[in-house]
């Protein structure tokens, strides 16, 4: 082999490795990406649940508090009746 060819392959040697190192930066910068996308996914589902959770918890409120206002009209009615009949 000659100069010309073994400075031709360190040449070629050369540019792998540093095609390799900015591939492995590159993969690993994708990697930290990644990590902290699937990490805001998380928080935003335990979020999620958290107001799922609270909506359920008003919708009962909001129910329990219709019912005992059908309940008040109700009686309010009935005592109503019971006072138009006298």
């Amino acid at each position: 082999m000659d100069l010309d060819r073994l400075a031709e392959l360190e040449k070629l040697v050369d540019k792998l490795l540093e095609e390799h190192k900015k591939a492995k930066e590159e993969n690993e910068q994708l990697w930290k990406q990644i990590n902290e996308a699937l990490s805001k996914i998380e928080k935003l589902d335990k979020e999620k649940r958290e107001l799922e959770t609270l909506v359920e918890t008003y919708r009962n409120s909001m129910n329990s508090l219709i019912q005992k206002l059908q309940n008040m009209i109700n009686v309010t009615e009935s005592v109503y009746e019971e006072k138009r009949e006298y």
